[in-house]
């Protein structure tokens, strides 16, 4: 049914889900989820404002700039985002959901 195809769909990797398919090469996929992750462990929740800014700096320095990085526990968005440059996943301990995108 067209409800069912308008579903989102998860993959698990490395400890969240993945909104599938992500629009993002595997190896900068495979980098901001175990970077955010373990942003994740170093820091608190609370700290949510630092948690972003430590991996936006990751990701600018990696993967040049500029990224966006977000974090909560439950959101909607709509972004306008370079191309192969956009993934939303969720930590499945936490339910920490981040919305990381590239935008010049």
């Amino acid at each position: 049914s067209l409800a069912d195809d308008e579903e989102s769909k998860t993959k698990p990797f490395k400890g969240a889900q993945v909104l599938w398919p992500p629009d993002i090469p595997d190896d900068i996929l495979e980098d901001v989820v175990t970077f955010a992750g373990e942003t994740l462990e170093e820091k608190s929740y609370e700290d949510g404002v630092e948690v972003a800014r430590i991996v936006k700096q990751h990701l600018d320095e990696k993967w040049e700039p500029y990224w966006h990085v977000f974090l909560g526990k439950s959101f909607g968005c709509h972004a306008v985002h370079e191309r192969e440059r956009f993934v939303y996943f969720t930590f499945e301990e936490s339910n920490i959901s981040f919305l990381i995108y590239k935008a010049s």
